[in-house]
């Protein structure tokens, strides 16, 4: 993408940035030219963002945005909320770190804050309580009066390897939550997304997009996982129907969502604006590493064998995790 624009800010603040979209945000827009500076709680977790060029700014984002915005000196805001690990699973608590952003933004002078949202959130059942506090936030930041722009990815790619849920990418194995077709992205892209409004203020301000790269169910994932890896893949439902519905009901009601009515956009309404938008044979070769750390493209050696027993002691295995997770919390 080349440098910025002259006369328009290079240096930008990520929120969330060790988290599963905003490292691959931080690395789009480095990529893209921009300064990056990215929040996270710890030095330690910092030195993931230091590996890919960003400067990493220790800071609680939930409640210290005007230090972070200060210490990075950026005038550029991309920011996430997490109503998982930060909101603790509370969509209030995530609707007041949002509007901490948006006060602290507007405080600070910044000239551009992106906000990244999900498609379609204030379409989704009520069920889906990590979504509710999104389309909240839309509305803060709205009518805050401050520049912004606001972008609303559909489902993550990333969620193929998420081995926090239960979920690791293995070599012949692709295994998710629902099988059926939905509308995916890849978080890089969303990355990419922000610096096309950041670079384009006149453009965007006051205006979303969706970010939408691939439409394909779990057959076609897996067959472009066999073009990129050269090996057969074997796909599956990550738990079974009935423990998502009995103990995920948030998920389960998204997914329920993505198979009808479905997210409105489609990828060719996102490519106008990121024409090379990864699709899923394009993230497998961006993301090109196996939960174990092997990489996926060259990769030679055969994953092993597993019999049709052993996949349903591990969905088995995953639903008894589930049920007493659920329990526990």
């Amino acid at each position: 993408m080349g440098r910025p624009h002259d006369g328009l800010p290079e240096k930008v603040l990520v929120t969330n940035a060790t988290g599963k979209a905003g490292r691959e945000c931080c690395r789009a827009l480095s990529d893209a030219g921009y300064t990056v500076f990215g929040t996270t709680r710890s030095e330690h977790s910092g030195k993931s963002l230091t590996n890919i060029g960003v400067t990493p700014v220790v800071c609680d984002y939930t409640k210290e945005m005007p230090k972070a915005l200060q210490v990075s000196g950026a005038k550029l805001l991309l920011f996430i909320t997490d109503f998982f690990k930060a909101a603790k699973n509370n969509a209030d608590t995530e609707e007041a770190h949002g509007k901490h952003a948006v006060d602290a933004a507007k405080a600070a002078g910044i000239q551009h804050t992106i906000f990244v949202s999900v498609a379609d959130a204030e379409k989704f059942p009520r069920a889906c309580t990590h979504l509710l506090a999104k389309p909240r936030i839309e509305a803060y930041l709205r009518a805050s009066g401050i520049p912004h722009s606001i972008l609303r990815p559909g489902a993550f790619f990333e969620n193929f390897d998420d081995a926090a849920n239960f979920n690791p990418l293995k070599k012949g194995k692709l295994f998710f939550l629902m099988t059926e077709k939905a509308k995916f992205c890849a978080t890089y892209d969303i990355g990419r997304a922000a610096a096309v409004q950041f670079r384009a203020p006149d453009k965007w301000l006051g205006k979303s997009l969706d970010v939408i790269g691939w439409v394909g169910d779990l057959a076609a994932a897996g067959a472009a996982l066999e073009r990129v890896g050269g090996f057969p893949v074997k796909t599956g439902l990550a738990m079974p129907k009935f423990a998502r519905r009995l103990f995920l009901r948030d998920l389960d009601a998204m997914c329920e969502y993505f198979v009808s009515p479905g997210m409105t956009s489609n990828p060719s309404d996102f490519k106008k604006h990121v024409p090379d938008a990864l699709d899923a044979d394009g993230w497998f070769r961006h993301h090109n590493q196996y939960n174990n750390g092997e990489p996926i493209v060259g990769n030679t050696s055969p994953p092993s064998s597993h019999s049709a027993l052993a996949y349903m002691a591990a969905v088995a295995a995953v639903g008894v995790a589930v049920y007493f997770g659920a329990r526990s919390g």
